[in-house]
């Protein structure tokens, strides 16, 4: 199916703000990669710092169809304390696989946000709707456990749900500045803590993944 002008033109400048950096590209190089006419991108978008914000969220888009495809695909994933530690796996071993490249791309928007109302409204509005929607599926899966009794009462699970987000982006702002075998198994390492925290027999921990 061929793709909308639209999603041509926001694939196109995901691509090449990796490739080049946010600031080499020029309006003119995404029109050329999406085969659009220049003008056909600004019918669309009002701006190349519009596009940053566009791209940003696709990559986060891309980012989270993965993760449904890699999870759609388990097998044997019943037990509570399973669904939650291999979920949160896949999770946190999907976004500190981010690249450099993608990590610049966000670092770019977050200074474009602090300098622009209208481009910080826009970052505002989608990663906000982003983020309720890991904290339901975070929600929905304490609540299995606290249901079958393998997870602890917690007073305000909302925010249970809010420290699961802020660690995971605490860890992907820490992931720049670690070499690679630092990572290699911190996702494991930080699901293992997380689980072991709202269970209610933390020792049984292992005994539930098998």
């Amino acid at each position: 199916m061929k793709k909308k002008k639209d999603e041509a033109i926001v694939e196109a400048a995901l691509k090449l703000f990796k490739e080049k950096g946010y600031s080499a590209v020029r309006i003119a190089d995404i029109a050329r990669e999406a085969q659009v006419g220049k003008g056909t991108v600004y019918e669309y978008f009002t701006s190349k710092e519009e596009l940053l914000q566009k791209a940003c969220s696709l990559s986060c888009n891309k980012t989270g169809e993965s993760i449904e495809f890699i999870i759609s695909r388990e097998e044997d994933l019943t037990h509570p304390v399973k669904i939650v530690h291999r979920s949160l796996e896949v999770v946190l071993t999907q976004l500190l696989s981010f690249s450099n490249e993608e990590n610049k791309l966000f670092y770019e928007l977050s200074l474009l946000a602090a300098n622009s109302p209208d481009i910080k409204e826009l970052v505002r509005q989608d990663f906000q709707s982003k983020i309720k929607q890991w904290q339901k599926v975070t929600l929905s899966d304490y609540q299995r456990g606290l249901d079958s009794g393998h997870f602890r009462y917690i007073d305000k699970p909302q925010d249970l749900a809010e420290f699961m987000v802020a660690t995971v982006d605490g860890l992907m702002w820490q992931m720049q500045w670690h070499h690679k075998d630092q990572l290699q198994d911190q996702a494991k390492r930080m699901v293992n803590v997380y689980c072991q925290l709202i269970m209610t027999e933390p020792e049984k921990l292992q005994e539930y993944l098998k």
